[in-house]
């Protein structure tokens, strides 16, 4: 398939004449859906016996059905009573790790969802701007809507870690881009706390251009909370409470209600809200968790859960369309079915499991029984993109930390899936290191700076991990995707991060200096080619072998990938050191 979806094509004077032609009945339409039930998104009505027509991507007729639109080469599907939905639309995720564009269409498409709004700090964080401009042409070039968010800032936290950095004037070149739709999440302690001034002069140049600035508000309330509105910022995906919600639903913020990978709150969220105006409510992602991707889809299971929640159907559907669409001012051509928007459209059977039987992107079938009816091609990335591990090779006695006697350390304790604090222990040496201690569930960690070609990084420990042997290293660290180790054994640490290294990305669990899982993530080190049944394969075999070392993680995937996050409290790891991210300053591991 190459059309190209992010934005269709204007059509030309000649275009616009045969759709006229098409919609008086004077010509006969490419593509007729008839007697199906409409969920009319604009009246909030379910219409009966309803045919829809579109010539090329764009809709023509929403009506009762007329002979004059169907001629020799129309094809025609009959609903026979099935719900005609518009697409969904996916108004905050992130496709820029993990997989590839291709394989996240292949199977969102499949279930409905065909419009996806990305952030792209990822894969910016990690291979700085070749890596994100090649980034963009993957998503241009996927076989369904992705829009782009420009990464805001990169590194996120210059005070606190390394990252590969990313020159103002691509982020500016990206942001001005038509398929662009705004600045992507920008942290609010930047603007509000510190007055970072790329922050400021990004969201001026959204304001300029009309543009979204998307929101990451998470513990920000009241006079902090209007002050990062006061800025400009259009959007928030982090209320965790109905409160939070209803405070920023009340300031006029687009409520992004997440349910995905990261985490999931709409069901303490969502149906308090219901009771209110819901046009500013959206339900997202925040990431799909590729096994119910490949299982259920992306939007589908929003809206089981919404309308399990006590969501009208007509509310819920809203919420993965309509409201989206009018948030990034898309709804006057997408986000409804009506004369003049594109045909993007879902058949389901019912309103309750919305079941995709078929589903239409541009006035074309691209899916029907849960499988898309084309072959998906995967994307060639430049040599240079998967060799983005510069640092040199690593020993075991790179991980010691000397000490002459009972030394106490500051320890990052696990106290939840993506939050750790900050405890004290006294080790005492073995032959002058500071070695692990898993009867105490001490363990090493470390985080490289991937893009240095010297030895650039700091060491730490860790409890809360339960490694009784072994050590696993990965390359998928927010925002900065640089190389985090975490062992029991310093010899099997220095194995994974090489074993990494060479592989150009990925996660490895390493035991007794064998290799026991690993799954490669090779392009700027976060993203696999791989489709999407074998990288669920290759991480549930990863999730098993740390369990197998003693893990004790209630989601070990996503506690590794958040143990270096300097967004989230309190005591973090980076390449520069321990970092306290309440008091915004790097801290010494030695009390």
């Amino acid at each position: 398939m190459t059309v190209r979806y992010q934005l269709p094509v204007p059509p030309d004077p000649g275009q616009i004449q045969r759709l006229i032609q098409t919609a008086k009945g004077d010509q006969p339409a490419d593509l007729v859906v008839r007697n199906a039930r409409l969920l009319n998104v604009y009246t909030g009505r379910i219409e009966q016996k309803i045919c829809l027509a579109a010539v090329g991507e764009w809709i023509v007729h929403v009506g009762e059905f007329a002979e004059t639109l169907v001629g020799p080469e129309t094809t025609e599907i009959d609903a026979a009573g099935r719900y005609l939905l518009p697409g969904y639309i996916d108004a905050h995720t992130h496709l820029d790790s993990i997989f590839t564009c291709a394989q996240y269409s292949v199977h969102a498409l499949a279930a409905g969802n065909t419009t996806a709004v990305t952030e792209c700090a990822m894969i910016a964080g990690a291979a700085g701007a070749n890596g994100l401009r090649a980034y963009v042409e993957e998503a241009r070039a996927a076989p369904m809507r992705v829009f782009l968010l420009a990464p805001p800032l990169t590194p996120v936290f210059p005070e606190f870690e390394s990252a590969a950095e990313l020159p103002r004037e691509v982020f500016g070149d990206l942001l001005m881009a038509e398929d662009c739709l705004g600045v992507g999440e920008t942290y609010w302690t930047r603007p509000v706390n510190k007055l970072d001034e790329r922050a400021i002069r990004n969201f001026a140049l959204a304001r300029k251009l009309g543009k979204t600035i998307e929101g990451h508000a998470a513990g920000a309330r009241n006079q902090k909370l209007m002050a990062y509105l006061a800025g400009g910022v259009t959007s928030c995906h982090e209320a965790i409470t109905a409160e939070e919600g209803l405070e920023r639903l009340r300031l006029g913020l687009g409520v992004m209600i997440r349910e995905g990978f990261v985490r999931r709150e709409m069901e303490a969220v969502l149906p308090p809200l219901l009771d209110y105006d819901t046009t500013n409510i959206m339900l997202v992602s925040d990431l799909a968790p590729p096994d119910e991707l490949v299982a259920e889809g992306v939007m589908r299971t929003h809206l089981i859960k919404a309308v399990a929640q006590g969501a009208d159907p007509v509310q819920a559907v809203r919420m993965v369309t309509l409201n989206p669409a009018r948030y990034y001012g898309l709804h006057r051509i997408m986000g409804g079915l009506g004369p003049g928007k594109v045909c993007d459209a879902v058949l389901v059977n019912d309103l309750k499991e919305f079941e995709a039987d078929q589903v239409i992107l541009g006035g074309r079938v691209v899916a029907e029984g849960g499988r898309v009816t084309f072959e998906v091609t995967e994307p060639v990335f430049e040599a240079e993109l998967y060799r983005t591990m510069k640092f040199p090779a690593v020993a075991a006695t790179d991980f010691e930390i000397a000490a002459d006697g009972p030394t106490t350390v500051r320890v990052a304790e696990v106290a939840g899936p993506t939050i750790t604090r900050e405890i004290q222990e006294t080790l005492t040496p073995i032959h002058g290191n500071l070695a692990p201690d898993f009867s105490r569930d001490l363990l090493k960690m470390a985080v490289i700076n991937k893009h240095s070609a010297d030895l650039a990084m700091s060491i730490g420990f860790v409890r809360g991990v339960g490694f009784e042997q072994g050590a696993v290293a990965t390359s998928l660290i927010w925002d900065t995707n640089n190389v985090l180790v975490v062992g029991a054994s310093e010899a099997d640490m220095a194995v994974a991060a090489n074993r990494v290294k060479e592989a150009g990305g990925g996660i490895v669990v390493v035991a007794e200096g064998r290799v026991r899982a690993e799954f490669f993530m090779p392009m700027g080190g976060v993203i696999s080619t791989l489709p999407l049944p074998e990288i669920n394969r290759q991480a549930a075999a990863v999730r098993l072998a740390m369990a197998e070392l003693g893990s004790k993680l209630e989601r070990p995937w996503l506690t590794f990938q958040t143990l270096a996050f300097t967004g989230l409290p309190f005591l973090r790891i980076t390449d520069k050191g321990l970092a306290d991210v309440r008091r915004g300053e790097l801290v010494p591991l030695i009390v």
